[in-house]
């Protein structure tokens, strides 16, 4: 629960988000007077649009207690509408059974769109000004700052403490660590970025408190890359950043509500697809020479438990381990890990996760990477945040990158989360098959 203190601070904007939520509801219920001629009459009608409000606004209010931020664009609209209309749906059906207050689902659900479209608008526009009033000045310029700076999208008044040769393009450097004081004294920065491992050897770490309570933005590099990336840090990580942050380990409540729906739409898509599967069966059966129609892996699972990843065989038995016809075609449809659904059903895996991997890999990322073991705390999954971010250089650099992206997901997976995930997934198959057909 947030402290009083922050919810005096966020007053302002509270009373503007209420103000969008109560036009976008006058607008519905404008429209639906003019659609109607006369619309639903004054009784119930105070009631009912009061309710409305309160009840868009306390569901916003629930979204960014439960979260990170909701995010801008489309996805935040989403997130808005569906979760707000959601409750204003079921308040208003126990209105109408309790009260007989009626309200029709088209006030409901155009109320919602409205007010979700002017807070995804408003968000956009705060982002935008908070944006270009960013100013930075970094102390300190290691590897993660040479990552960093070229994404970051505020301009760079200079850098301190850096060798000038060592500096990239462009940037400009304002002195040695001594003259750190001065420098802000004079430059007043909206945002002090800290980009160096010893930096309190370097810089008093009081120094830095007392314009962090002045109104400074004062952060580390990693924690920037994490923002900007969307990813976690593991260059920066420490075995004590391990064994005490509780962020790097999935969250009991998110996995237990986790494993309602997955179960649920496992056990839908495993149902609905089941005439697919079938056909694959029978292909796989007259075409792919003797042998089982499934092929299995023994995989890590939650907490290193592991069980045996199902998925269609693709390939010959005969010793030759040729790829077959019905195989290709599968995998160019993508349903070669159609049988991963019984995994899902089964309790071995989530329809959102890390990627599963095979038992002796497991033991060897985590003995060479040991961050690598909290991928683990939670169950692995068929979509994944780091499968939609594919690799693109060498093998153990590659694997560093993706479980960066693993982690960010332990760290900041939600239902929204997978539910962003899963809508961008079933985007790209869509793209990839359009691609085909236009081919």
């Amino acid at each position: 629960m947030a402290p009083a203190g922050s919810f005096v601070m966020r007053l302002p904007g509270i009373f503007v988000d209420l103000l969008l939520i109560s036009v976008g509801f006058a607008l519905a219920l404008g429209v639906y007077n003019v659609a109607f001629e006369g619309g639903l009459g004054a009784r119930g009608t105070a009631l009912s649009s009061v309710a409305s409000v309160i009840a868009f606004w306390a569901a916003m209010e629930m979204r960014d207690g439960m979260g990170p931020a909701p995010v801008t664009g489309w996805v935040g609209f989403v997130e808005r509408f569906c979760l707000g209309t959601g409750v204003n749906l079921l308040l208003h059906a126990v209105l109408t059974y309790t009260l007989y207050v009626r309200r029709t689902p088209f006030l409901v659900v155009a109320g919602g769109f409205a007010s979700a479209a002017l807070l995804s608008l408003s968000a956009g526009f705060t982002a935008d000004r908070e944006r270009s009033r960013r100013r930075f000045v970094l102390i300190g310029f290691d590897s993660i700052a040479q990552k960093i700076y070229p994404s970051l999208r505020a301009p760079v008044i200079g850098i301190v403490g850096a060798q000038p040769e060592r500096l990239p393009a462009g940037a400009r450097w304002l002195g040695g660590f001594h003259d750190t004081e001065a420098i802000l004294n004079e430059y007043r920065p909206s945002n002090v970025l800290v980009s160096l491992e010893d930096w309190p050897s370097q810089v008093s770490p009081s120094l830095l408190l007392n314009y962090r309570l002045s109104g400074m933005t004062v952060e580390e590099s990693p924690a920037v890359y994490e923002r900007l990336f969307s990813r976690v840090c593991c260059e920066r990580l420490q075995p004590g950043d391990l064994l005490l942050s509780s962020g790097l380990r999935g969250d009991s409540r998110t996995m237990a509500i986790q494993s309602v729906y997955t179960n649920l739409i496992g056990l839908a898509l495993l149902i609905g697809l089941s005439p697919v599967m079938l056909i694959a069966i029978c292909l796989i059966g007259a075409f792919s020479g003797p042998g089982p129609v499934f092929e299995s892996f023994e995989c890590a699972g939650f907490q290193y438990i592991p069980f045996r990843l199902l998925r269609f065989r693709t390939t010959r038995l005969d010793g030759a381990n040729v790829t077959t016809a019905v195989g290709k075609m599968m995998s160019r449809l993508h349903l070669v890990n159609l049988p991963q659904l019984f995994n899902v059903v089964r309790g071995d895996m989530a329809l959102v996760g890390p990627r599963p991997a095979r038992s002796e890999f497991a033991r060897y990322l985590t003995d060479v990477m040991p961050f690598y073991s909290h991928r683990f705390s939670i169950r692995p999954g068929i979509l994944g945040w780091a499968q939609l971010h594919p690799p693109a250089e060498g093998w153990l650099a590659d694997e560093c990158r993706q479980i960066e992206f693993d982690l960010f997901y332990v760290k900041e997976g939600s239902l929204w989360m997978d539910a962003a995930i899963m809508l961008e997934g079933l985007r790209r198959v869509g793209a990839q098959a359009r691609s085909r057909r236009l081919a």
